[in-house]
């Protein structure tokens, strides 16, 4: 693990307000929504559909927030200077990339794992032990197109527009992605944009695997806005390197 990798997973992870909106607010909602909406299935087995598909929303719905969260402080490393401090040390430019990319993937691990223990030991969903392994790998790897956004705007944009809109991506990738509610509750030109954003096939791919199967789309959706995201990073990296304070 090299100094600077270990730095930075100790500097986001001990974020109180980090933690708190993407590991234990999606735990909360977890318990509140399975109480409220599952409390209304006449049978045991439509509450168990109801809480796994909650469960799985709010998995989603905490890895996005943690992923984004992690990567798009390097607006915020730029302007103070950080960034352009680690330009005199012997750390290449495409490994302070990397760690970045990295510590993303990995802080959304906690999001998934405790909301996992809780639909399973307070809201009861079963699912036996691959499927709840498969569930979390896959979610885990689904991450990364998140983590992929995040980097991109935290490399396009000035740290007081990424604060913004680090607000307005989160609502906007659960509400129409159908992460609070489902998607069958919106208006017909709203559900269909929800078919288009990333989150929404992002907890597809999750109820996928509850089902007993693999929704070949969602992994073939994620692994495209994974990539172009990417793409477009890279892009941004070279007209912007990670350094420049401003401009």
């Amino acid at each position: 693990m090299s100094p600077l990798f270990a730095f930075q997973l100790r500097r986001v992870a001990r974020n109180r307000q980090f933690v708190f909106f993407t590991v234990l607010l999606p735990a909360l909602f977890t318990v509140f929504l399975t109480e409220i909406i599952g409390g209304q299935m006449a049978g045991a087995a439509e509450r168990q559909d109801v809480a796994a598909s909650i469960m799985v929303s709010m998995m989603a719905y905490g890895a996005i927030g943690a992923a984004l969260g992690a990567t798009i402080r390097i607006s915020f490393d730029r302007a103070s200077g950080w960034l352009r401090q680690l330009r005199v040390t012997p750390v290449p430019q495409t490994e302070v990339f990397a760690v970045d990319v990295v510590v993303g993937v990995l802080l959304t691990l906690p999001s998934l794992l405790v909301v996992a223990l809780v639909g399973r030991f307070v809201s009861g969903v079963q699912l036996d032990p691959g499927t709840w392994l498969a569930l979390v790998a896959a979610l885990w790897a689904g991450s990364s197109a998140f983590v992929a956004l995040g980097i991109l705007v935290g490399l396009a944009l000035d740290e007081k527009a990424a604060g913004g809109a680090i607000g307005i991506l989160g609502v906007v990738l659960a509400a129409l992605g159908g992460l609070w509610w489902p998607v069958e509750m919106l208006p017909g030109a709203m559900r269909g944009l929800a078919y288009t954003l990333p989150s929404y096939w992002y907890a597809e791919l999750g109820r996928g695997v509850v089902s007993g199967g693999w929704a070949i789309a969602a992994v073939l959706v994620l692994a495209a806005y994974t990539a172009g995201f990417g793409a477009l990073a890279v892009l941004v990296a070279r007209r912007r390197p990670l350094y420049a304070v401003a401009g």
